[in-house]
């Protein structure tokens, strides 16, 4: 019998071949092929089949006890020295055990800080809707940002070591990334930017071509960030771009990028193909191995730091980071916000917010990734600025990159003849004559172009809501107003979201023209909020689109209900736009039945009831596994039940007793408020109407909520421990 042939790094103490993962969780017998078991292909695990180099490795006390020495303040990160190009091989060093799928170490989710100091939200955040409620209903800020650190100690040539050895599951990792551009309909960098070198690192690792030492491979890795750079002309193919950081030239940065976008790719899919086992969750949680993604590509990232190098491959690696930590980590935490921070700087470092950065002397596959990348993080931008309330890092004053054509990703990859023949059926502003790509389904330079739009406008609202109001405020609001108004016109119609559109095309498209569309409405319903606060009567049109935008979720969930996993990956969906919605709508529901008015709104209170009565019994079920955000979900979805229930049960003048003056105020209209006046008029009926709590009920004073718009006030101050995610990214 032919003996088998195994690395030196794949083999036991005992001189025996180690068995795939798979076959080591299940105890069978492994035939220890490479880079695939036979057993694995035979029961259909090839993307889950890969060989860990000490799958039962424990930290031993002697090691712990000196890593506690070294290190006696956790929290605090101790300065990183320049790291060295050469790396030594010493064994006695303190290095944490490598965790990757299937193993029962590595990094956990951990018990969250909750020692995080809250950090500022502004006016226009998504709490904002409950500004004026009871301080009791303040959520602790909660910090997991210490995850990238855990395990992960230690000095270079350590934390390298591992990080090469996490590589060397390439296959696994190419698997999952052709999956996620095959599936999903957000992505930013085109796909044969990603998949062609993955496919010739792959090429290279399975012809024998990568160092089979690991400190070797490092040390290549390390000289290549640190002396070469990756020089660009408008005559680099694609191939000459490629081979810059693949083969013998790999990058930490392109390592990095591996690490997140496999990640990615393993959070979004059901957990019946996640790669994250049982075994593995009862270890880590159920992201045990996007959390050691986010882990690993957080050190790439801190070694990429020493160099200062400016390229893209840095601005990919920051931009795919940013989004796995915010869908991993469940927070609005500073660590995310900061992330955001150095990516924005890594672009202007590179300028891409300028439009000569992006074209001259640049070939066009890169140009066009370029400008697909600056203009999602502008988009980026204006969403996180609203999201928090915070002013906007990449202001449009200062940027006039051009919007990527729409066209297929592998249309970047065309030679000049028949690339200037699919250009010249474009539009003049550049977009695509087709509503959708060859297989029937949005292109993502489309997605990244709608949303655009929207963001161009939502930063106008944004300079209403949180900047300085000058002499021309009204003005400026009646012409954001309009344009907004318009807005939705000037997107192709074929790009629009249509309730019916969920049986007509693809699920992942639907949900992009939902995202699209959701921003429009949210945008509109902030400028509503600022023309409530100038004019009362606008009351009307803030409660029909908060409406609409309740009914376009409700609609999105009975459609997809029957999918696994859909509170947990869509529970943001409510809690960016239709719970704040929800709240406008029950607050001013609440309001009129009390004092008796009619209600400003062109919808039957019947049907507003119904479809709030829907939303909240989503949460009903609140299962605090299934995410931070669905539990928050439902603690603010109590507010808007019990806003309902006294609304239902009101029994006409209990309670207290309308004086005369207080009744004409009524009927001509007045809106009052608790705290500050939303215009000058008539005193309010805040101090007057005598306020109660359900017994037995640890919750806000829903009498406090004068107007929606104290509702939407209150908000602000609400901090909720929850994700941003992607879509929002």
């Amino acid at each position: 019998m032919k003996p088998l042939k195994v690395q030196r790094e794949l083999l036991r103490k005992n001189g025996k071949p180690i068995s795939c993962e798979p076959c080591r969780i299940s105890k069978i017998r492994c035939d220890h092929a490479q880079p695939t078991c036979k057993r694995c292909v035979t029961r259909n695990l090839t993307p889950k089949c890969y060989y860990h180099p000490a799958p039962l490795t424990r930290v031993g006390k002697k090691s712990c006890q000196k890593q506690l020495e070294s290190d006696p303040i956790p929290s605090v990160t101790p300065p990183v020295e320049k790291v060295p190009i050469s790396v030594c091989n010493d064994s006695t060093q303190i290095c944490r055990p490598l965790h990757t799928p299937g193993s029962s170490t590595g990094v956990s989710e951990g018990t969250p800080s909750s020692t995080a100091q809250r950090t500022y939200l502004g006016p226009t955040n998504y709490m904002s809707v409950f500004h004026d409620i009871n301080p009791n209903l303040v959520i602790s800020a909660y910090s997991r940002s210490s995850v990238l650190r855990q395990g992960w100690t230690g000095d270079f040539s350590c934390v390298a070591r591992r990080l090469v050895q996490l590589l060397r599951s390439l296959t696994m990792y190419e698997e999952l990334i052709k999956k996620k551009y095959k599936e999903e309909r957000f992505t930013v960098i085109p796909a044969p930017l990603i998949l062609e070198p993955l496919k010739l690192l792959r090429d290279s690792l399975d012809n024998g071509r990568w160092p089979r030492d690991d400190d070797e491979l490092v040390s290549m890795i390390t000289r290549n960030t640190a002396e070469k750079s990756i020089d660009i002309n408008s005559n680099t193919t694609p191939e000459s771009f490629f081979a810059s950081f693949t083969g013998e030239n790999l990058r930490w940065e392109f390592v990095g990028t591996i690490f997140t976008l496999a990640g990615l790719a393993d959070i979004e899919p059901p957990s019946e193909t996640r790669l994250s086992s049982s075994h593995t969750e009862q270890a880590g949680g159920i992201y045990a191995f996007a959390a050691e993604m986010a882990a690993a590509s957080n050190a790439c990232l801190d070694i990429c730091q020493q160099y200062d190098n400016v390229n893209d491959l840095i601005i990919w690696l920051h931009y795919t980071h940013f989004v796995l930590a915010s869908e991993y980590f469940e927070e609005t935490s500073h660590h995310i916000y900061r992330v955001f921070g150095e990516l924005v700087s890594h672009m202007h470092a590179l300028g891409i917010h300028r439009r000569q950065s992006c074209t001259l002397n640049i070939p066009f596959f890169l140009s066009e990734a370029r400008k697909r990348v600056f203009i999602a993080c502008f988009r980026t931008d204006k969403n996180l600025a609203t999201f928090l309330g915070r002013p906007p890092r990449l202001p449009g004053l200062y940027c006039d990159t051009d919007l990527p054509l729409d066209i297929e990703d592998n249309s970047l990859m065309l030679d000049e003849a028949p690339l200037q023949q699919l250009l010249s059926k474009l539009s003049p502003d550049g977009w695509n004559e087709s509503a959708a790509s060859s297989d029937g389904r949005i292109r993502p330079a489309t997605a990244i172009r709608v949303r655009f739009m929207i963001g161009t406008v939502r930063e106008q609202v944004l300079a209403l809501s949180i900047g300085k109001k000058t002499k021309t405020f009204h003005a400026d609001l009646q012409t954001v107003y309009q344009e907004c108004k318009e807005l939705w016109d000037k997107i192709p119609r074929q790009f629009h979201y249509h309730e019916t559109g969920w049986e007509q095309i693809d699920s992942s498209t639907s949900i992009v023209s939902l995202a699209a569309y959701l921003e429009y409405l949210q945008t509109i319903s902030q400028l509503e909020r600022i023309r409530c606060r100038e004019n009362p009567d606008a009351m009307l049109d803030l409660l029909d689109v908060s409406m609409r935008i309740v009914s376009t979720v409700i609609d999105f969930t009975k459609v997809h209900d029957h999918i696994r996993d859909i509170r947990r990956k869509y529970a943001w969906t409510c809690l960016l736009y239709a719970l704040p919605a929800a709240g406008v709508l029950a607050t001013e529901l609440h309001r009129c039945t009390v004092r008796g008015t009619p209600l400003p709104c062109s919808v039957p209170r019947s049907t507003i009831i119904r479809n709030l009565s829907l939303l909240v019994s989503w949460f009903d079920d609140a299962n605090g596994n299934i995410s931070v955000t669905h539990r928050d979900c439902a603690r603010v979805s109590e507010i808007i039940t019990r806003l309902l229930d006294e609304t239902l049960n009101h029994q006409p003048n209990a309670g207290y007793t309308v004086l005369d003056g207080q009744r004409d105020a009524l009927q001509n209209g007045a809106i009052a408020r608790t705290n500050v006046p939303m215009v000058e008029g008539p005193d309010t009926l805040g101090s007057q109407i005598e306020h109660y709590q359900l017994p037995g009920e640890n919750g806000p004073n829903v009498n406090a909520f004068g107007t929606s718009v104290e509702f939407l006030d209150w908000w602000d101050d609400f901090w909720v421990d929850t994700s941003i995610p992607e879509a929002l990214l």
